[in-house]
């Protein structure tokens, strides 16, 4: 501050300095104009008159101002101003002692007076003013001594005391006058050339920081991270929003957005994005309108982005906006909420599959009964056409009803995957049945199977779950009276062929399984997503969006492929491709015929008397000797008293008290070798429970045939007698 002070000064001192050089240069000019006529009658008096020194001097102080007007630029300023106002004293002084130049010295003596005041201060020109006083009361003085002769036809005036008072008194108040009075405005006009020069300044440190400010301005605006927008609303008629243009926008908007301030510049919004929402006009337009800021979060289908927006009211009928990219955290945030209900629906199929699960416990054990009573009156009505039927009838729902509830347990996860070979015919004409209760009657059903004894390697529970997930994809995209849902099956060679699920399929044979609808179709961006995990395009609460996805699975474990064909409106189509295998299917109970029978001893614990008792009739009628038990704890007390007269023990999974595994491992502990048989409505994990240690030789799940009962106990018996 001390140092911008003291420039200041100095740059003031200097424009004074050089005004006062120039009154310097214009005054003794002027003087050298004005003088050249006196210096005339000065030349032409001496050659009248004898030779006077007062006016031999004038002429030279005259020729020595011309000198210095004349080469003033090579003598500096103060030698020049005092040279001025020295000659200019004598020329005053002297012309007071020749009675001829007396008005004339006066009026020289009261300008130097006034020169001297403005050309440097009301104190030397008083000083001038008081030596032509003094210079006046010396004439006055030598007047009276008779040092100075008076003319004598001035004698008189001389003489009188009143002529001296009065030259005296005139002198004083004029030069007091003009010396105070151009003190005064020689004060006032450096104190304002002062002021001048100060605001001058500081509009300089002004504009020097303004272009600072600018500049820092400028670096904060391309630089910032946040992007920003600068805009001008446009209203129609009615001064409602109508559009608004591009005023300005930073380098950050240019990355974020990826349109380039040269091309948007100038230009408004609906030119630049022509599907921005008139509400978002609106809403800008009540900023700039009513200067109220907003702070919103808005997603820019345009751009496929989220930004988080702060508007504000720069000027009435502006706005700007500063925005963040917050894409990643929007997206972050869909996705921990997409995890979220994937982990809720994960939770809710947990329950659901326990819940199933219970259900086909309850259900098998429901059929257990049914299935066995059905094959005992078969056996004892053998010549009885009509009921032969009948009772095949009921045995034959009873068996779809013990597949749907393997198909329940399948989706509860409690059912393990068995890979087997399957004929695809046999499954697509069960699964069309049990559609047909859930599928309205105006939607028609049309299989075309081309091929006869189609067999593939899978699991006919799970290829059973891709055509029901399918058709009913089918069903629900068909909103007609006349819709139709087409299954055909036929046999397919391809060579190396990319299919929806990104696999290459090897070149060979294939069957191919088609499964289409005449529904409204399926768009091009829906396709992209379609097999996605947890996506649905129905309406909530109508859809879990696993069904496609959980058929993606099914295919890929049967090393197949799946491919979509849709055209909106016209429909949809899935062809999947599963590799064919040379193998017949051979019947399940091989080439025995008749039912092994045997005559041991046997241990029957259930706890189900309605299990327990089929279960015996049927073991009785198969030869063998049966001690049944309700109680496991019983069963365990009986066996621990006689425990090697007992051959065989079959017992139940799920009991109170003690459990059929538990039960095994403490009826090994007392006899290691007994063989034990496991039966269950269901198992979470049956190769857990199969195991020598606990003497678990077969698992059996219910409801049970008497063709497997008595296979299943002649193995396990047969076994431990050749061992």
């Amino acid at each position: 501050m001390k140092n911008t002070f003291s420039s200041q000064q100095k740059r003031l001192d200097n424009n004074v300095h050089h005004l006062k050089d120039q009154l310097l240069r214009a005054t003794t000019l002027s003087i050298v104009i004005v003088a050249i006529p006196c210096i005339l009658g000065l030349f032409y008096q001496m050659q009248q008159n004898e030779f006077k020194p007062i006016l031999f001097f004038h002429c030279c102080a005259y020729f020595f101002l011309l000198g210095v007007a004349v080469f003033s630029r090579f003598f500096p300023y103060i030698f020049r101003l005092w040279a001025v106002l020295t000659i200019w004293m004598l020329v005053g002084i002297t012309g007071l002692f020749s009675w001829e130049l007396i008005p004339f010295a006066l009026s020289v003596m009261l300008c130097l007076s006034v020169f001297s005041t403005l050309i440097l201060n009301m104190r030397v020109g008083l000083f001038f003013l008081g030596l032509t006083l003094l210079t006046i009361i010396f004439i006055r003085i030598g007047i009276s001594l008779q040092w100075i002769i008076c003319p004598f036809h001035l004698k008189p005036y001389i003489d009188s005391y009143s002529t001296w008072i009065n030259a005296i008194v005139c002198v004083v108040l004029l030069g007091s006058i003009l010396i105070f009075s151009l003190g005064k405005v020689q004060k006032e006009y450096y104190s304002a050339i002062n002021s001048l020069d100060k605001q001058n300044q500081d509009l300089l440190i002004s504009q020097k920081k303004l272009k600072e400010s600018e500049l820092q301005y400028n670096n904060l605006f391309e630089n910032m991270l946040d992007a920003f927008a600068a805009h001008e609303l446009i209203l129609d008629e009615n001064n409602k929003p109508l559009d608004y243009r591009f005023l300005m926008v930073n380098s950050a908007f240019e990355t974020m957005t990826g349109l380039k301030s040269d091309e948007i510049i100038d230009k408004t919004v609906l030119e630049v994005l022509p599907n921005t929402e008139i509400y978002w006009i609106e809403e800008y337009g009540k900023v700039a309108l009513t200067g109220e800021p907003v702070r919103f979060e808005n997603y820019a289908q345009e751009l496929d982005r989220f930004f988080e927006i702060r508007a504000y009211r720069n000027i009435p009928g502006q706005f700007a906006c500063i925005f963040q990219d917050i894409t990643r955290r929007k997206k972050a945030e869909i996705e921990q909420q997409e995890l979220e209900n994937q982990l809720r629906q994960s939770h809710k199929m947990e329950a659901v599959g326990t819940l199933a699960g219970g259900v086909a416990h309850d259900f098998n054990n429901l059929l257990m009964p049914i299935m066995g009573y059905t094959e005992m009156l078969i056996e004892d009505y053998p010549d009885n056409e009509d009921i032969q039927n009948n009772l095949n009838e009921i045995l034959k729902a009873a068996t779809r009803a013990k597949s749907l509830a393997e198909q329940i347990l399948t989706f509860s996860r409690r059912k393990d995957m068995r890979f087997e070979p399957i004929n695809v015919s046999d499954i697509i004409i069960e699964t069309i049945s049990l559609l047909r209760a859930s599928i309205p009657k105006n939607i028609d059903i049309v299989k075309d199977i081309k091929i006869d004894n189609p067999i593939i390697m899978g699991d006919s529970v799970q290829l059973q779950q891709i055509v029901m997930n399918l058709c009913t994809n089918a069903y629900h995209a068909i909103e007609k009276d006349n819709g139709q849902i087409s299954i055909t099956l036929q046999n397919k060679t391809i060579n190396e062929f990319i299919l929806w699920n990104g696999e290459h399929l090897p070149a060979g044979d294939y069957l191919l399984l088609s499964i289409s609808d005449n529904g409204h179709g399926i768009d091009a961006e829906t396709q992209e997503r379609i097999f996605d995990p947890y996506f649905t395009t129905k309406e909530k609460g109508k859809g879990t969006g696993l069904g496609l996805s959980v058929v993606l699975g099914i295919v890929n474990r049967f090393k197949g492929g799946i491919h979509l064909i849709s055209t909106p409106e016209k429909g949809t189509r899935f062809d999947i491709y599963f590799p064919v295998i040379q193998d017949k299917l051979t019947s399940k109970n091989g080439n025995n015929n008749g039912i092994e029978t045997g005559v041991e001893n046997i241990l029957l614990v259930d706890d189900e008397q309605s299990i327990l008792d089929i279960e015996k009739k049927l073991l009785d009628r198969l030869g063998y000797s049966v001690t049944a038990c309700i109680s496991s704890l019983d069963a365990a007390k009986i066996f621990e008293k006689t425990p090697d007269a007992f051959d065989l023990v079959i017992t139940d999974l799920t009991m109170p008290d003690l459990p059929g595994d538990k039960l095994a491992i403490q009826l090994t502990q007392i006899r290691p070798d007994i063989p034990i048989i496991l039966c269950s409505g269901y198992s979470e994990d049956q190769s857990s429970l199969s195991t020598p240690k606990k003497g678990i030789r077969a698992i059996l799940t219910k409801p049970i045939l008497k063709k497997e009962l008595a296979r299943a106990i002649r193995r396990v018996i047969d076994e431990k007698s050749s061992t």
